[in-house]
């Protein structure tokens, strides 16, 4: 799964000589194309990585369901389970999961 990503560059078409102005072509500034394309591409990027984000994230919803009753539930029937720092909590309901640092009681 750890392939490159590719993305299409296009090959823009040269203008005609001598043909300008409002309505005729459309404006080009070369710094504003380079940062879109810039821009796209770590867009394109992102969304990749929201693709695998979310499987990861579906996997743990998956499991906290397999080992539900290992770990039980709390009087709202959420799933709560910590590991190192880390709090994983499942709402019930329109299941709501969420992964946080818990603080150190001092």
């Amino acid at each position: 799964m750890g392939g490159k990503l590719k993305v299409a560059i296009k090959v823009k078409n040269p203008e005609l000589p001598g043909v300008s102005g409002p309505g005729v072509s459309p404006i080009s500034i070369p710094a504003v194309d380079t940062a879109a394309a810039a821009y796209v591409r770590e867009r394109d990027k992102r969304m990749a990585e929201s693709k695998r984000e979310t499987a990861a994230k579906q996997k743990l919803v998956d499991l906290l369901h397999e080992h539900a009753k290992e770990i039980g539930t709390d009087k709202n029937g959420e799933i709560v389970y910590r590991y190192d720092d880390f709090v994983v909590s499942l709402k019930p309901g329109k299941e709501t999961l969420k992964v946080y640092t818990a603080k150190m009681e001092e």
